[in-house]
């Protein structure tokens, strides 16, 4: 991929690279949007980092927005912006070309009619390619399987369901989904209980640095179910000292803090896609922010990411993530790759 390397004469923290290339399954770690907005195309990633070429590295409005969409750390190189921009139209052409990919499952090989319904219509309604994972093995090497069966199949979206009146079995899924989330890189839709058909989805943002193919993500469910959003930015609690204080929704988008800018920035992904949306700030802990917000809200839908591989890049947060498979009963879908196209 690289051919020669040289150092930028102009700011020696960044590296210029005379060569690139990329492919569509690279360039889906950013979304198309800021690609061609700001000249810049993945072009090599492993397990714990993404490199970025970027026409301007130097410009810090392109860094923050590459470095807030892409889910690895990102290192930024700088590249010849004709280069880049011949590749962003190649991979990304390709991209938009290739149908979602999704693979569905179930834990007793016995699917419901209610979530095989479900899945036909999620899965229409995005005009996805649907495939069933059918393990041959053994129970003791279905997980295996089904990992290769992920990678095999450049899945976008894994889609697990299991009978929507057994709790046992509900209970029994869940450490699955967990593993499968630590150990691959792919959307996961956890059914529980389905919803049909999508009217309200709720968007649960906790960093802007995994946010960014979750919000992908409810954009596209939205514009295509015609659905409303309800944000749910999930913030550190106040501390009891501070308890008559509670946070300000006008004041903290006024501001120019770090969520302050990560909520306009949503906000003007939905209104280019003209989705209806709401914005809700709450003052309990994290996890009860989005317990409160699901018993309250009539949600059909619950988007959040995650990054299981680099654990949030130290985030003060906890995980909101996993506990929220424990008690919820309403369709989750966890984001951790774009959805394909974007």
């Amino acid at each position: 991929m690289l051919v020669t390397v040289k150092k930028n004469r102009k700011n020696k923290s960044y590296l210029t690279i005379d060569v690139i290339d990329s492919s569509p399954r690279l360039a889906g770690k950013l979304p198309s949007h800021l690609a061609r907005q700001y000249h810049a195309i993945p072009i090599a990633s492993d397990k714990n980092r993404v490199t970025v070429a970027m026409a301007d590295p130097e410009d810090q409005v392109a860094r923050q927005a590459i470095r807030s969409a892409v889910i690895s750390p990102a290192t930024l190189v700088k590249a010849d912006s004709t280069i880049i921009d011949s590749l962003i139209e190649k991979c990304y052409s390709e991209t938009s070309d290739t149908p979602l990919k999704f693979l569905a499952w179930t834990p007793d090989e016995q699917v419901n009619p209610v979530s095989q319904d479900y899945i036909q219509s999620f899965t229409k309604l995005l005009n996805a390619d649907l495939a069933w994972f059918e393990p041959s093995e053994k129970k003791s090497a279905v997980y295996s399987s089904l990992v290769e069966e992920i990678d095999t199949l450049n899945t976008d979206l894994l889609i697990s369901s299991c009978p929507a009146d057994s709790l046992q079995q509900r209970l029994a899924l869940i450490p699955s989904e967990k593993k499968i989330l630590r150990h691959c890189s792919t959307s996961l839709l956890s059914l529980k209980t389905p919803r049909w058909p999508i009217r309200q989805i709720l968007l649960v943002l906790q960093d802007q640095h995994i946010d960014g193919c979750a919000v992908e993500w409810a954009i596209q469910l939205a514009h295509a179910s015609k659905a409303s959003l309800t944000i749910l930015p999930v913030i550190p609690a106040v501390p009891v000292l501070y308890a008559n204080m509670q946070h300000d929704l006008s004041k903290l988008l006024c501001s120019d803090c770090q969520l302050g800018s990560h909520l306009h920035q949503v906000a003007r992904r939905l209104m280019d896609w003209e989705i209806p949306g709401t914005i809700k700030l709450r003052d309990e802990s994290p996890e009860w922010q989005i317990r409160w917000e699901v018993d309250e809200g009539d949600n059909d839908l619950i988007v959040i990411g995650a990054d299981f591989q680099n654990r949030f890049r130290g985030s003060v947060m906890k995980d909101l993530v996993l506990p929220l498979l424990n008690w919820v009963h309403i369709p989750v879908l966890i984001s951790q790759v774009y959805p394909r196209g974007r």
